[in-house]
């Protein structure tokens, strides 16, 4: 029987967050007020999630994969076990969005400083693939 399990993340600005799932190819829907995850058999998360990715748009997914924010502020993935383990929702996933979204808060905190973008690279370094954004002063 699967059941929801929870995933840190160190997510905390919510529209980072819904660009970053945009960019992997959902349309998450969001309701900073909450709404109920639905599993499978009908099984029902006992908090409500501000943003969620319906399982529809999950490719044979179980349950809604969806994310609250607990009081710290930080946003926790509530996936469902059989979808982390036989879907690949797990924390290579989260891993992904988390890369995502701190591209995304990169991007707007530059943006905002007036700096300009001009690349994006991947290189390999000794701890793995690493991520390299440059930006230049106007």
């Amino acid at each position: 029987m699967s059941k929801f399990e929870q995933l840190q993340t160190s997510v905390t600005e919510g529209q980072y967050l819904v660009e970053a799932l945009q960019e992997l190819g959902y349309q998450p829907l969001v309701d900073w007020n909450g709404q109920t995850l639905r599993g499978y058999g009908g099984a029902v998360w006992p908090e409500k999630a501000q943003v969620v990715i319906p399982r529809a748009q999950l490719g044979g997914a179980l349950a809604d994969i969806g994310f609250v924010r607990d009081a710290s502020g930080v946003f926790r993935a509530v996936i469902d076990d059989m979808d982390r383990d036989y879907h690949r929702f797990d924390s290579a996933w989260i891993g992904r969005l988390t890369q995502t979204y701190k591209e995304k808060q990169t991007m707007a905190v530059a943006r905002a400083k007036g700096y300009v973008f001009k690349g994006r690279e991947v290189v390999d370094t000794l701890q793995g693939k690493k991520v390299q954004l440059r930006f230049a002063v106007r």
